[in-house]
């Protein structure tokens, strides 16, 4: 069985004429276009609320180029930012997952803050590179990350520069890698959706809850 590749479906693919309610951006982590894991997300994603027709997007960290050697976060932006000023109320959710999370705060950074309202959701974001400074255009940033365990496989991120706890970020969720999810299973810095849609225990709120919640205030009328 060959390998899966997971393609970027970036904004220039949106037409003038059908405008959603609001749009999803998701920006994958080192290596996603083959293991997938923010890009199957993006794909089962069942939208923020029910009833409001929504657009999604998906980009790999690099904007498709080669990220090891030069940053590419500037196409991303430039194509974000376009569409931002062609529907200025558009609200816009923007999530990243890994080199992903820390390439979304910069493509934020990056972005007019006279434009359509951005919300901000990174998951176990990872960059030395970049620093973990809250964009001015934001208006609300929820953080989540892994704090213990993970296995083998978290060597990746610590090698990388996991970022953890932002400062500048509105809620910070800590995820233990010893701890399961929903579905029996450790949470793992490649699975991604468990950090996302999950809170981190029964008082707190999750991402996906706190989007949803920061979209409804946001809506145009």
């Amino acid at each position: 069985m060959g390998a899966v590749m997971h393609f970027q479906r970036t904004l220039n693919r949106f037409s003038r004429e059908n405008v959603p309610g609001y749009l999803a951006v998701f920006i994958g982590g080192f290596g996603d276009m083959f293991a997938g894991c923010l890009s199957r997300v993006e794909k089962g994603f069942p939208g923020f609320l029910p009833g409001v027709e929504y657009a999604t997007a998906y980009y790999h960290w690099d904007g498709g180029g080669c990220g090891v050697f030069f940053d590419r976060c500037g196409k991303i932006a430039v194509e974000l930012e376009e569409l931002r000023r062609r529907y200025p109320g558009l609200p816009v959710v923007l999530i990243g997952h890994s080199y992903g999370g820390s390439c979304a705060v910069e493509v934020a950074r990056r972005q007019s803050v006279q434009a359509a309202p951005l919300c901000l959701l990174t998951v176990d974001a990872v960059a030395r590179r970049q620093k973990s400074v809250r964009p001015a255009c934001v208006e609300w940033w929820g953080n989540a990350y892994l704090q213990d365990g993970g296995g083998f496989m978290d060597a990746v991120p610590r090698i990388g520069g996991r970022w953890g706890h932002c400062a500048g970020a509105d809620a910070n969720l800590a995820f233990s890698g010893y701890s399961r999810d929903r579905e029996g299973r450790l949470y793992s810095h490649r699975r991604p959706a468990p950090m996302l849609y999950e809170p981190p225990g029964e008082e707190a709120c999750s991402l996906f809850q706190a989007a949803a919640s920061w979209l409804e205030r946001n809506l145009p009328d």
